[in-house]
């Protein structure tokens, strides 16, 4: 049985308890606009996620479960989220996240983390805590990010079917086929230079921002 996947299967798994459900990070947006109407164009969102995530979340995780400096990374992923509601989502994600998982058992960088956070020297970003949790329990980090990786996928699929609104089978259809490109996007995260962290997924970013002022909106 391998302990590893069950313990990176409960920590991403919707249920736990970081409020991750809450945030859409623009996808809403984009429903609104009618970018993403059906099960085609939430395809094409998917790979776009798939093509940004490898030097954004997916990066920093995958960077901090190699060993890479926690503080560094830190700065350039709070750095790196132009959109206010990103920035301080991730901030939420991130306590919530430390604050559950350190009930599960003492990870010493995850607390050092953490106390950097509340002490105000560091900002909090969720990727660089998922990764910090990859690189303790897995041997291999490939697995825990490919699980986070699909956790992200997944919740972008379940907004989007409660949003545009789409069957079920029809989100479930559009994730499968996104579901085979993580192992290459992790592949291309564990590779990525640490400058070339915080690269492209303006467009993400930017409808983001737009949604911190829509007239009428379900998520934060």
């Amino acid at each position: 049985m391998d302990t590893e996947l069950l313990r990176v299967l409960q920590v991403f798994d919707p249920l736990f308890p970081t409020g991750a459900y809450t945030l859409s990070n623009g996808l809403e947006t984009y429903v609104q606009k009618g970018v993403v109407r059906d099960a085609a164009t939430l395809g094409e969102y998917l790979a776009g996620m798939l093509r940004v995530l490898p030097f954004a979340d997916l990066g920093f995780a995958a960077k901090a479960a190699q060993g890479t400096d926690f503080a560094a990374l830190d700065g350039i992923c709070a750095a790196s989220k132009s959109a206010k509601e990103q920035r301080l989502g991730s901030r939420s994600l991130c306590l919530r996240f430390i604050k559950n998982v350190r009930r599960l058992g003492d990870i010493p960088e995850m607390r050092r983390y953490h106390e950097g956070i509340e002490s105000g020297e560091l900002f909090g970003c969720y990727p660089v805590a998922a990764g910090l949790y990859i690189g303790h329990v897995c041997s291999a980090p490939e697995q825990g990010l490919a699980v986070y990786c699909y956790s992200m996928l997944s919740a972008a699929v379940n907004h989007a079917v409660k949003l545009v609104p789409l069957r079920q089978m029809d989100g479930q259809t559009a994730l499968s086929k996104a579901a085979g490109l993580i192992p290459g996007a992790v592949l291309t995260a564990l590779e990525a230079a640490p400058d070339e962290l915080g690269a492209g997924g303006f467009g993400f970013s930017l409808r983001s921002m737009q949604h911190e002022t829509l007239y009428s909106r379900l998520y934060i």
